[in-house]
């Protein structure tokens, strides 16, 4: 695998050494010695522009070419203030003095380039528009370069969140996992303005989860217009798997309408190896997982513009997904004392499921008057129906490897479940002269319902066990409301402020009907958020924020009743789990528009983590189960570098080092304490392979050395390689991508933790090596504007799964 990586590598070394371009750079002054920014520099051949740049703020330009005879010009305003002709053979510096010619003011249109990156009160916006290099692909590419954000293996993360939700300008997309990604897929980054990477929610937003918000914003494009992209891939692990999917946009007039759709199925295959120590034995596990998909998304909405203030839409979400999964399981049990055999236990299990989500949206925007004050006003209902049939047959032996008596355990698990959430929002932008003021609230009533019925089949048929089937209601109200201000002040309005506070009132009740248990709670919660930002200069910038969130434990994780995989292992709910706080300060400086450093801390109260597995050496069980069971906290630094200067290399780089210090609530079922280092390091490269950039290959590689983690854990240390070559026809409108996924074959995850005194050692591949080819297809207008309205339950919706 080493020597393919090397091939790879050094072809694309290779055929990048042999496009011979070279550099041309320069200054550009007006007579009077001032440097003129923001001015058009093109290098025209056979009257077709062939490459185009922007003076910066000092005057100077950067730019690549070919070798070759170009006429060499200076723009601005309409106006050819230089012009010569320039033989590339070599490097090329010029300095050009202008006559800058005047021109009647409401002649003039004065379009300057926005820097690549910029910083707002509460944001990192990320201008993708300035990125040539990225046209004919796809939002996910524009993605993989944006400072801040980590794009690995088809997944979507902030550094240093735990989570994070995207939107659309400003409006969250009901999707997750491969379906998202599908989604992004069908977006073209021709139509994408800026990428906005918010780490601190405001308050505006649900303060649920530690998480941070991605926000797509498009162009805007005149009405009258339509497009579409069809998008398709093939993957081949070791099983085969595709997706399908396409969108239209369509605007007319005062009617918008736009709907996608997509389409996966296949199978995908998981293993994982696993050893506990306990006191006399050891257990050595290896299982292995197929998982089939089957799964369709749907997404349509059409707005209407009754008047010039007031329009009105609506939107629909559908995700239908059946998929069948089989696994296979074998423990190996060793006596310590003198290693030889002591069992050995054999699981086979197999599952079907079917779940549907129903998401229904209404919205209406009312603009008072000429100041701009606006009324959201966004109507929500939810309804999410799960239904499974999981059963699984497990054989115990002895040391000599033959059946012992009542060995034999055999079980059928019958589950379903249903959510239905109600959410009413009414958002109102009041701007005043000097500030502006958002406020609003927001009320949401969810109901939840969970049936499980157990049958043991060891007898061959199915009887009923009224001691593990379930009945379990759960119900949950929120109520909040928000205001937040923002204001701009000093010389050239170099200070930029925000403030907010949110509160939430949860009430809940849970029901064990089986248990004969209820368990009620009310409790309010203050959040508040604050961003400031001070432009020392162009060059430099100074920001800080501090945000409060909330993680309320997911609708399932509060069943106590216990849902067996295996006679040895079980998960079980927690009624009395809580919610996890986290108090978030960030400290940020920007340099140069391209160097993106910031100081993070973060401290978590009462965390669950992602659960925890309990160990019984009495008997042997392992217990699944969630609990608020350490506070921690972590501080850092995270780094970002993008390279965009040459025309043929683009590079983004990020790296994050941190310290972490957990504390253990339920000592000594786990260590005491746990802290340590931890870094982070990840490198994407694009390489255009000809002048046009309609062929390009490029890698990923992150790596991460062994750490402690937060949840009392040790993780080893992980390196991960991908490999892609790209080519573009008709215009940039057609796209094939060739992509190799973990060349390495690193594992999915690798760590070892230590559970009432006894050390547990889990690793896992999921689905480690494959290659993918994606084909895309745009067709229609170039330009179409489609709007993507929010939703009032979008924390629930994520808290479904």
């Amino acid at each position: 695998m080493k020597k393919i990586i090397s091939v790879f590598v050094f072809a694309i070394f290779a055929l990048v050494c042999k496009a011979q371009t070279f550099q041309l750079s320069g200054k550009v002054f007006e007579n009077n010695q001032n440097p003129i920014d923001y001015a058009e520099i093109l290098l025209v051949k056979s009257d077709s522009i062939f490459r185009y740049a922007i003076t910066d703020e000092d005057g100077n330009f950067l730019t690549n070419a070919p070798q070759g005879m170009y006429t060499f010009y200076v723009r601005q305003l309409g106006d050819t203030l230089y012009s010569q002709r320039v033989n590339l053979i070599q490097n090329v510096t010029l300095s050009i003095i202008t006559e800058r010619k005047a021109k009647e003011l409401q002649e003039v249109v004065v379009t300057a380039k926005k820097k690549l990156i910029e910083r707002k009160a509460d944001r990192l916006v990320f201008n993708a528009s300035n990125l040539p290099s990225t046209d004919g692909g796809d939002v996910m590419e524009i993605l993989k370069v944006t400072p801040g954000l980590i794009v690995n293996n088809n997944s979507i993360a902030i550094i240093g969140k735990s989570d994070v939700n995207v939107m659309i300008n400003k409006r969250p997309i009901e999707l997750s996992g491969d379906e998202l990604i599908i989604f992004l897929k069908g977006l073209r980054s021709n139509d994408v303005q800026s990428i906005e990477v918010i780490t601190t929610p405001p308050a505006r937003y649900e303060a649920e989860g530690n998480s941070g918000l991605i926000n797509i914003v498009l162009k805007k494009i005149p009405q009258n217009t339509w497009n579409s992209t069809l998008t398709g891939s093939y993957i081949q692990a070791k099983y085969a798997a595709g997706s399908t999917g396409g969108n239209f946009n369509y605007r007319k007039n005062n009617l918008s309408f736009y709907t996608n759709a997509s389409y996966n199925t296949g199978k995908s295959y998981n293993d994982d190896e696993g050893t506990i120590f306990y006191p006399e034995q050891k257990w050595e596990n290896n299982g292995d997982y197929i998982y089939h998909s089957n799964s369709i998304s749907t997404h349509t909405g059409i707005d209407v513009d009754i008047t010039n203030n007031w329009s009105l839409g609506a939107q629909y979400m559908g995700n239908f997904n059946k998929p069948h999964s089989t696994n296979g399981n074998q423990i190996h049990i060793f006596n310590l004392s003198g290693n030889d055999i002591a069992g050995k236990i054999i699981t086979e299990g197999s599952g079907d499921s079917k779940s549907n989500i129903h998401s229904a949206n209404f919205h209406s925007v009312f603009t008072l008057d000429t100041l701009d004050r606006v009324i959201n006003f966004d109507f929500d209902y939810l309804n999410f129906n799960a239904n499974s049939n999981r059963s699984f047959a497990s054989n115990t032996f002895d040391s000599h490897i033959t059946d012992i008596p009542n060995g034999f355990t055999s079980q059928k698990n019958l589950l379903d479940r249903t959510i239905n959430n109600y959410s009413t929002q009414i958002d109102i932008e009041h701007p005043f002269q000097n500030f502006e003021l958002n406020y609003g609230v927001k009320l949401s009533f969810s109901r939840t319902r969970n049936d499980i019925d157990v049958f043991n089949l060891s007898s061959g048929l199915p009887v009923n066990d009224p001691n593990q089937s379930n009945n379990f209601l759960y119900k949950e109200n929120t109520q909040a409301i928000y205001f937040s201000g923002d204001a701009s002040f000093g010389s050239n309005n170099q200070w930029q402020m925000q403030m907010g506070l949110r509160g939430e009132n949860t009430q809940f009740e849970g029901n064990s009907v089986t248990l004969d248990t209820v368990f009620k709670k009310t409790y309010f919660e203050l959040f508040p958020t604050a961003y400031l930002s001070y432009k020392v200069n162009a060059k430099n910038i100074f920001y800080a924020e501090y945000g409060r969130r909330i993680s309320r434990p997911g609708f399932d994780q509060l069943n106590p009743f216990r849902s067996y995989s295996s006679p040895y292992y079980y998960f079980a709910g927690n009624p009395e789990l809580r919610p996890t706080f986290s108090n978030n300060i960030q400290l940020g400086y920007i340099l140069n528009n391209t160097f993106y450093t910031t100081l993070f801390y973060t401290k978590n109260r009462d965390n669950a983590g992602g659960g925890i597995v309990l160990v019984d050496d009495d008997n042997y069980t392992q217990v699944g189960t969630r609990l608020n069971y350490f506070d921690d906290y972590n501080m850092g630094i995270g780094v970002s570098y993008v390279f965009n200067k040459w025309s043929w290399w683009m590079s983004q780089n990020s790296s994050n080092f941190y310290f972490t210090h957990a504390d253990s609530k339920i000592y000594p079922l786990t260590p005491k304490t746990m802290e340590g280092y931890g870094s982070y390091f990840m490198t994407y490269n694009i390489f255009y392979l000809n002048s046009s950039q309609t062929l390009s290959a490029g890698f990923d590689f992150s790596y991460s050395p062994s750490q402690v983690s937060n949840s009392l854990l040790h993780n080893y240390s992980r390196t991960n390689v991908n490999a892609f070559i790209k080519m573009l026809f008709m215009d940039r409108k057609l796209s094939f991508t060739l992509t190799g996924n973990n060349l390495l074959k690193e594992y999915s995850f690798n760590h070892k933790s230590e559970r009432n005194g006894i050390l547990m050692i889990s690793k896992a591949h999921y689905d480690p090596i494959f290659v993918r080819l994606s084909i895309s297809y745009s067709f229609g207008s170039n330009n179409v504007k489609v709007k993507q309205w929010t939703v009032s339950n979008q924390d629930e919706k994520n808290r479904i799964n």
